[in-house]
């Protein structure tokens, strides 16, 4: 095995203060002690088998000391913590949507209570729900912008046909946007669902923005974090509005 291989066992199997202990252990060392005393308290056989293939490496490597060892350590544990918050995650609506898949709703508040600097949220059915809409009031109240786009009755010709033709429309402050009906082909309709916040973080999914989507429906969306993915997404819109494809609503609040 080569030394980028055992390193990537350890930084797989042990845990970040495994890790950080035993580049701790290992960082004053120009060759590797008995192994048994750098191994972390609590380690597993597998990953005790790890570490001691890594020293075994490590011994037979005299150029190599224990701080390079310890760099090297730190390092991918930097790696795997930032690829982790970048980690493209579940989101659910329905049966057996719990913990760790995240609920549908709950990361929709989560995204716009935490949005600093501006909002794009997209929707092909949308009603003028309680809680979003406090959520996007007290994004406008600390300085958002916040755009919103969707589809509308007379647009779609009458394929959208949604109980509230102007969704969030008391809500000061919001940019409204509509995809004309002069700029579709082939009775296409605006069948988007997306929001992303501060070009930062995306949520891209089935749900609607519709109490029944929210809660009741089996809806399945991915919570996106990697800053680069969410810009594009968000690129893609502004640049459909800057384009004249996607124009102003009339009446809308500025």
């Amino acid at each position: 095995m080569t030394l980028d291989h055992a390193l990537a066992d350890v930084l797989e199997r042990l845990s970040d203060a495994q890790v950080l202990a035993l580049a701790a252990a290992c960082e004053p060392h120009d060759a590797p002690e008995h192994t048994p005393t750098l191994i972390p308290a609590g380690t597993a056989p597998a990953s005790v088998d790890a570490v001691e293939v890594l020293t075994s490496i490590w011994r037979a490597t005299p150029a190599l000391s224990g701080a390079g060892i310890a760099l090297a350590l730190r390092t991918g544990l930097a790696g795997r913590r930032n690829a982790d918050v970048r980690r493209t995650r579940a989101v659910w609506t329905g049966p057996g949507a719990t913990g760790e898949q995240r609920l549908t709703a709950a990361v929709l508040h989560e995204l716009l209570a935490g949005a600093s600097d501006r909002i794009l949220l997209v929707s092909y059915a949308a009603f003028t729900l309680a809680e979003t809409a406090a959520d996007l009031e007290a994004a406008v109240a600390r300085g958002c912008r916040v755009d919103v786009v969707f589809e509308t009755t007379d647009d779609s010709a009458g394929n959208y046909s949604g109980p509230h033709n102007q969704p969030f429309g008391t809500i000061a402050g919001i940019t409204r946007w509509r995809w004309p009906a002069e700029h579709r082909t082939g009775g296409a309709v605006l069948h988007a669902k997306l929001l992303v916040v501060d070009g930062q973080r995306a949520l891209v999914g089935s749900a609607n923005l519709t109490a029944r989507a929210l809660a009741h429906n089996l809806e399945v969306g991915v919570l996106i974090s990697d800053p680069a993915v969410a810009a594009q997404l968000e690129e893609h819109v502004t640049a459909l509005m800057a384009a004249g494809t996607l124009i102003k609503s009339p009446g809308l609040r500025e």
